[in-house]
């Protein structure tokens, strides 16, 4: 078995320690070559040994894991985020394809994101690429995405997103406030979940999210419709959903 050459950057001895030796127990096709606690030492550590795994810690005195990647121009190793802190950014590492596992570390997921690894034909950086920069380096939210379109792939401001409605069939279409419309192989609920710390989207019915920055005017009638600007169809609120999203138009307003 062709061993993968690995490191771990964490800032705490005891989660190296545990992870290195559940490594050792539960993944032999993983060969441990050396130990970081620091961003800038992980830095020197990958430049030095040059893995082609890193299983890296977020949160860290100093510099974040994030930070880390971004002193690379390129990225030529897989990246297993390992983190306490699910609030940053795990909606895009599920978006984007990445690895991932919470602290504490269960060994079954340890072994499940390793195996993914092993079963990768082509090494390719461009997921992690696209998460690095996709990330508002403030707070780690996710500030763009990647739509395919023809033959191109465009990169899409979140904040330009006015509204995303299924399509069917497990596509959606995405429309910016400039017109521009876009489908995309992903569903409703993953925009949804994605976009589930950015306060401004709002699920309005079972079929459409809103971007509430660009509504235009509502009504408040028994029926509400909103009108989004630059955008001719009305969109017709859930009843289900009315009192709620009435709430929180108005907290927008």
């Amino acid at each position: 078995m062709k061993k993968i050459r690995s490191v771990i950057i964490d800032d705490e001895t005891a989660n190296l320690e545990v992870l290195a030796d559940m490594l050792k127990r539960h993944c032999p096709s993983v060969e441990l070559i050396g130990l970081a606690r620091s961003a800038i030492e992980g830095y020197e550590l990958i430049q030095l040994a040059k893995p082609e795994l890193v299983f890296l810690d977020i949160m860290m005195p100093g510099k974040t894991g994030f930070d880390l990647l971004r002193m690379f121009e390129e990225i030529h190793f897989d990246v297993i985020f390992v983190s306490g802190f699910d609030r940053y950014a795990i909606q895009a590492f599920e978006f984007n394809a990445l690895h991932y596992i919470l602290k504490p570390i269960d060994y079954s997921k340890l072994i499940q994101a390793v195996s993914k690894v092993e079963k990768k034909i082509d090494r390719s950086d461009s997921h992690i690429i696209h998460l690095i920069h996709s990330l508002d380096e403030k707070n780690q939210l996710i500030r763009t995405i990647s739509i395919h379109h023809n033959d191109k792939v465009l990169v899409i401001e979140i904040s330009d997103i006015c509204l995303i409605q299924s399509s069917g069939g497990g596509y959606s279409e995405i429309v910016t406030i400039n017109g521009l419309k876009l489908l995309s192989t992903k569903t409703l609920a993953d925009y949804e979940e994605l976009l589930r710390s950015h306060s401004n989207f709002l699920r309005v019915s079972r079929s459409v999210l809103i971007n509430v920055h660009y509504i235009q005017e509502y009504t408040k009638g028994m029926s509400c419709f909103i009108t989004l600007r630059n955008y001719e169809t009305e969109i017709e609120v859930s009843r289900r959903k009315k009192a709620d999203i009435m709430r929180r138009l108005k907290s927008h307003a």
